[in-house]
């Protein structure tokens, strides 16, 4: 689907040309047409992020997407039991303390329930200074999702020579532990007869992502694939603010597009779950381009992110 859309108000640095994407197939029309990208895979030893292929870290930062090891102590079972039940309602059982969060009030801004009217997503977003409000064991693995992901932002910088004195600054203190860590969980309603999620780029720096089945569908090089889960590992994606920020620099992040098929389920079989940390910079922050060294600011993060969102959820399928 081609865009026109002139991008009036789009920030010239940051908005990145149009792209022309197909509709979003269902999972059985993906499956035919879209084969899936030999992702690289890595795993985090210290500070450092290995590779198991030589020359797979800029492979990894060329495609945008990578397969990343889960380290042994790191318990997704509580993620995986939420991101199953968070949208249900209590039933008076154990599970109750997973349920119940489309009635949530999480305080602060773009965060709880959100039913998304033009996909079959519907999720439950919420930032890292209130994960009190969760279930404990989800909370600790929030906090070591986004240890995974600081971790491998850092490793990411050095790799591309960004000087270590600007990697608070331009990060809006995220290499500090700090900036904006989101958890996000999401259920792909089989019922309803549209999109999975739209074609998009996540607007941040990482974004670590648990899923469990194919359906991510990712354009890199020009061309569609499937980006499928495997056994054991994250996937991980760059976020646009990491692209901006590279983009002059001899071996730039790609922060590619992507999207979910449509979820089509038979009866009796559970739908599609996924669950993710985003992590950017705060809303009062900056995007910075460097620029032969120095970090040239081009946009506030609050309108970079209200220009990125607002092409995430609508309907017009441009981007």
């Amino acid at each position: 689907m081609t865009t026109t859309n002139p991008r009036a108000g789009f920030h010239p640095t940051t908005a990145r040309a149009p792209v022309s994407l197909p509709p979003m197939p269902g999972e059985r029309q993906a499956r035919a047409a879209y084969p899936p990208v030999d992702l690289e895979r890595s795993w985090l030893d210290g500070e450092e992020l290995r590779f198991a292929r030589e020359g797979g870290f800029d492979r990894a930062l060329a495609m945008g997407f990578f397969l990343l090891r889960i380290p042994d102590g790191l318990h997704t079972a509580p993620g995986d039991r939420f991101a199953t039940h968070f949208h249900e309602e209590p039933a008076g059982d154990d599970l109750d303390p997973y349920r119940g969060y489309r009635h949530a009030d999480v305080p602060g801004t773009y965060q709880g329930y959100f039913d998304r009217e033009h996909d079959q997503w519907e999720n439950f977003y919420i930032e890292r200074a209130n994960w009190a409000l969760l279930p404990p064991e989800v909370s600790r693995l929030g906090h070591g999702m986004t240890a995974l992901g600081v971790a491998v932002l850092r490793a990411v910088l050095r790799h591309v020579a960004v000087p270590e004195e600007l990697w608070s600054r331009v990060s809006g203190g995220l290499t500090d532990n700090g900036g904006h860590q989101m958890l996000a969980f999401n259920h792909f309603r089989s019922r309803k007869d549209t999109r999975g999620c739209k074609f998009h780029r996540d607007s941040g720096w990482v974004t670590v992502l648990r899923s469990f089945e194919p359906g991510l569908l990712a354009l890199i090089d020009g061309e569609l694939g499937a980006v499928d889960p495997e056994p054991g590992y994250f996937i991980v994606n760059f976020g646009s603010s990491l692209e901006v920020l590279t983009s002059a620099l001899p071996h730039p992040v790609r922060a590619n597009v992507h999207g979910v098929v449509s979820t089509e389920r038979s009866a009796g079989r559970a739908d599609r779950i996924s669950y993710v940390t985003f992590l950017d910079s705060a809303l009062d922050g900056t995007v910075y381009q460097l620029d032969h060294g120095t970090a040239r600011p081009v946009q506030s993060v609050a309108d970079f992110a209200a220009q990125e969102v607002s092409r995430t959820y609508d309907n017009d399928g441009a981007l």
